[in-house]
């Protein structure tokens, strides 16, 4: 197997990373935050001591890392003839709990984290990697 990009919807792609950042906003805001906060440690005052460069470095390299999961989710999509939104789902769904949430797990078991801290940041994953698997699945 070899990793072929020519043809893919590129448009596509682009669209699961903005997806990403707008889950992302909503899962570790109005949904998770204060947990998540509360799990971490993570304050206002923490937040906003954050220079504006290092913010908009992380926003940025987080963006690039769902670019690169989309690409690759487009290229298993298309290795495996997924054609709808029931394909798109299964695919999104099982890379989100079968790669992402378990090695997240494995991670957090070592690291003695909170069951809470990984439901969150393992759900944003699957929730991200569904939408984005439909995305690309659905609009070749």
């Amino acid at each position: 197997m070899t990793l072929n990009f020519v043809g893919f919807n590129f448009l596509a792609i682009l669209a699961s990373g903005l997806v990403s950042l707008v889950i992302g906003f909503i899962w570790y805001g109005p949904l998770f935050g204060k947990a998540w906060a509360g799990y971490t440690g993570w304050t206002e005052e923490k937040v906003k001591a954050i220079p504006p460069v290092r913010m908009a470095r992380t926003y940025i390299l987080t963006f690039a890392a769902a670019l690169v999961t989309a690409l690759i989710l487009a290229f298993l999509a298309r290795s495996l003839a997924a054609s709808g939104i029931g394909d798109g789902l299964v695919l999104g769904l099982g890379t989100g709990i079968c790669f992402a949430a378990m090695a997240f797990a494995t991670t957090h078991l070592f690291e003695h984290k909170p069951v809470g801290l990984w439901l969150i940041v393992s759900g944003y994953q699957i929730a991200y990697q569904t939408a984005a698997a439909v995305i690309v699945t659905l609009w070749r």
